[in-house]
């Protein structure tokens, strides 16, 4: 089982594993093979290819301009999504799904994943078949270049450190926002499929054991893995908080206004749905695995229950007494036993980071 798993999990670029990211587009390819190989390289430069709008606008004196409506020093929208939000989000990608091999070695460790050689082969196609999807391929584009051409109309603004009819340095924002979305939409779609390949894999013979030592029936690894989400949604919890204050002081919104609780809203989604999606396919197995303890001790429970009655209680020996006293405590624990790979620790965070834009909203109200 062992050689038949090494085979079939782990290809020749074992460090890209199945959720690889450097399967599919080149582009995106291209991307997550350095993310995955350097995560802080990768976000060192994505910061200093946003700065160059910077050294731009300072030589064309519109970086720190009073005569202007709106300096690039002010413009805390752009600060927010091009020098923060894709410099964290090639971090977190390299640094969450370069982990993915070393998460499914942990659950083939643990005996959790017992699939077969043939089972593992059917999971790769699955992968293959969705890294090299066409829509796969091209949404990311279409995201890509939508974003590019909407922001071109931001260019035809007036007394502005983007405006093109004076500036080049605003000719940077759609080829800036191009590789953000394209970027975004790559990395939800290998989310997707991260959590199909998940319900594939857990839709084989597994042995989820309720009682591991790490509190998740043998599932630590993965709850370690969707942990490691937890830095960067505190970083994009900065970003959408900063991004609501910069529509209120930039763009006259209502702090309070239902653009700026649509933002809100959709970091909280899509946050939660990055860190739940992946897992929600085991819930299923940890349902079944609890369910089948359950019936396991309630058979034994009523065979001893049986004995019991049908001799005085002191001829039972001492040893199927505490049998029924065992029995009893262990059927309270199974049922209390979560179906779901958390703890409370890792809920608390995650309840953390989807509350750090109302802090950052706070905190800028209180120093407006």
């Amino acid at each position: 089982m062992t050689r038949a798993i090494s085979e079939t999990e782990y290809p020749k670029n074992a460090e890209f594993g199945l959720f690889s990211l450097a399967h599919g587009d080149p582009l995106g390819s291209l991307i997550g093979r350095f993310s995955i190989r350097s995560p802080l390289y990768a976000m060192a430069l994505a910061a200093v290819l946003s700065f160059s709008a910077a050294l731009i606008t300072s030589f064309e004196g519109s970086l720190n301009n009073p005569d202007l409506s709106l300096d690039l020093v002010h413009d805390i929208g752009w600060w927010n999504q091009f020098f923060l939000a894709f410099p964290t989000l090639l971090f977190i990608s390299g640094t969450y799904f370069g982990a993915f091999p070393k998460t499914l070695r942990g659950l083939a460790d643990s005996g959790v994943i017992q699939a077969t050689e043939q089972e593992w082969k059917k999971v790769r196609r699955l992968a293959r078949a969705k890294l090299s999807n066409k829509s796969f391929i091209l949404l990311p584009y279409v995201c890509g270049f939508a974003a590019a051409l909407l922001t071109t109309n931001v260019l035809e603004s007036n007394s502005a450190w983007f405006s093109a009819d004076d500036y080049i340095a605003g000719w940077l924002i759609p080829p800036h926002a191009f590789f953000l979305y394209f970027f975004m939409t790559y990395l939800a779609l290998r989310l997707y499929t991260a959590y199909l390949v998940l319900k594939m894999l857990f839709s084989f013979t597994v042995n989820i054991q309720p009682f591991h030592k790490d509190g998740c029936g043998g599932l630590g690894s993965l709850k370690t893995q969707s942990e490691k989400l937890y830095w960067g949604m505190i970083a994009f919890g900065v970003i959408a908080g900063l991004g609501v204050l910069a529509n209120s002081l930039l763009y006259g919104l209502e702090l309070f206004s239902l653009y700026n609780g649509f933002l809100v809203a959709a970091y909280v989604l899509l946050t939660g749905v990055a860190f739940f999606l992946p897992l929600h396919a085991l819930s299923n197995s940890m349902q079944a695995a609890k369910q089948k303890l359950l019936e396991s001790i309630t058979s034994r429970y009523r065979l001893l229950s049986e004995q019991r009655e049908s001799q005085p209680d002191e001829s039972l020996n001492a040893e199927q007494k505490e049998d029924l006293k065992a029995l009893t405590q262990l059927h309270r624990t199974a049922r209390s036993m979560q179906v779901w790979p958390f703890d409370r620790n890792s809920l608390l965070k995650f309840t953390v980071a989807i509350s750090t834009p109302i802090f950052v909203i706070l905190v800028g109200a209180v120093f407006n």
